[in-house]
């Protein structure tokens, strides 16, 4: 896996840009918490040329629902259906 640094090198390239935060709920803005209250960090990806959210980095629940696993595995999609080398 690539780390963040990179990522966020690629998606800037690939028109996009890489939101790191605490898990918030999309109706009411609040954090999600663990039972325990303990918070949810993840990602959230903008795409530059509409200024939105892709979805699935929020869900009708909460936002900043990917990790970093799952940004690299959409970001290696976009290169390659763009005919980029990942």
């Amino acid at each position: 896996m690539l780390d963040e640094k990179t990522l966020r090198k690629r998606a800037k390239e690939a028109g996009y840009k890489i939101h790191k935060g605490f898990q918030h709920y999309t109706v009411g803005g609040g954090i999600w918490t663990y039972a325990d209250g303990e918070r949810e960090t993840g990602y959230l990806v903008t795409d530059l040329a509409t200024d939105t959210c892709v979805w699935g980095s929020y869900n009708d629940i909460v936002d900043h629902a990917w990790t970093l696993q799952d940004v690299e595995d959409f970001l290696k999609n976009v290169y390659e259906s763009n005919g980029l080398e990942w």
